[in-house]
């Protein structure tokens, strides 16, 4: 199957759904899958290369207590039919589907299954508020709504309503074998090491 995954974020930068796009890509792959992941430009990541395809050009702006991605192009439109025309995908995945402007021209241009994960989580949006009827037609095109957890799903039905299956972030178990507990909590119980960003 030809897959791809549309990251709003300049990839490889490092964050949390860079780090998903890469693991789901590399998985994808390993089962026999054709996959592209479609980035913006930004800094030394200017022209796409090997599986990733870049469109338009990225500009990092302060949001919901981290840093975003805004993308843009005043040759968005053509850009993207070109690379839709040329790659053929029959499915596309989208992260973070409504953040401007990369994934909702792609989302607009799509013929392919579309399907989206939703990673956010915040108390109230003030863009997403604002956009609700523009975000609706955009939400139209998925087939398929994806969560990664009971907070972001409750999140994003406040402002797209939908049904949204909720698939945690994975946990590659092989990067943590061989691997020593630290000495002062080898007290026999069970500890658990919660690190965020």
């Amino acid at each position: 199957m030809k897959i791809g995954l549309v990251t709003p974020y300049i990839y490889p930068l490092p964050g949390g759904v860079n780090a998903h796009v890469q693991e789901l890509y590399e998985n994808l792959v390993l089962r026999g899958h054709d996959v592209r992941i479609i980035s913006s430009t930004h800094g030394p990541q200017r022209s796409s290369e090997g599986d990733i395809i870049r469109l338009g050009y990225g500009w990092s702006v302060p949001t919901n207590g981290s840093v975003g991605t805004l993308t843009v192009s005043h040759r968005y439109g053509q850009l993207v039919q070109e690379m839709l025309d040329r790659e053929q995908f029959d499915l596309i995945h989208y992260h973070e589907p409504f953040i401007p402007f990369l994934s909702l021209q792609v989302l607009r241009h799509s013929n392919a299954v579309n399907v989206a994960t939703f990673h956010a989580y915040s108390g109230w949006s003030p863009s997403y508020e604002f956009g609700k009827r523009f975000i609706g037609r955009f939400a139209r095109k998925l087939h398929g709504r994806i969560a990664v957890s009971a907070a972001a799903r409750h999140f994003i039905n406040r402002y797209s309503p939908g049904e949204y299956k909720v698939i945690p972030n994975g946990v590659d178990l092989r990067d943590y074998q061989g691997v020593q507990p630290f000495a002062r909590w080898r007290d026999g119980t069970t500890n658990i090491l919660f690190i965020g960003r």
